[in-house]
């Protein structure tokens, strides 16, 4: 389905009818929107005029999917700030919109409440970090996650269990 023709007799559809179907089944930002149109070999023109159309009656928002995406990536995935920025930037969001979502998400303090919940998660799988070296692991688990030095210490140290 990468741009072949239509069968005989069947007109193709339009950019802007194919980006509402993309759009019912999965919110997008407008470069993932554009190139998936792209790549179906629609005009470059009648994608912008599609992706135009669509942002203009607001079915196409990408700091509302940003912030969505964000919000699961962080909740039901365990990320931490850096990793979620660098997948704001996978789905093509521009660095500023990146940084702004992931503070928003991450205001001082609540990094060290999300990496307590990713810590708490990983423990119920794998048994506590409770002898030097699981903490380690622990500890590098959570900076693979993207979370910042100090908030994987403060999740590893700052435990009512370790008081």
């Amino acid at each position: 389905m990468t741009g072949d023709p239509p069968p005989a007799g069947r007109r193709r559809a339009t950019a802007y009818a194919v980006a509402l179907r993309l759009l019912t089944l999965r919110a997008l930002t407008t470069e993932e929107l554009a190139g998936r149109l792209l790549r179906r070999a629609y005009p470059p023109a009648e994608v912008e005029e599609a992706v135009g159309r669509c942002a203009q009656l607001g079915y196409l928002d990408d700091r509302r999917t940003a912030a969505a995406w964000a919000s699961s990536a962080a909740h039901a995935r365990g990320l931490g700030p850096r990793r979620v920025r660098e997948g704001l930037a996978r789905r093509g969001l521009g660095r500023e919109t990146a940084a702004a979502v992931a503070a928003e998400l991450f205001p001082p303090g609540e990094e060290a409440r999300f990496a307590a919940a990713a810590l708490e998660r990983r423990e119920r799988a794998r048994g506590p970090a409770d002898v030097p070296e699981e903490r380690r692991r622990a500890y590098l688990f959570l900076r693979r996650r993207g979370f910042s030095s100090a908030a994987s210490r403060a999740a590893l140290f700052n435990r009512p269990e370790n008081g």
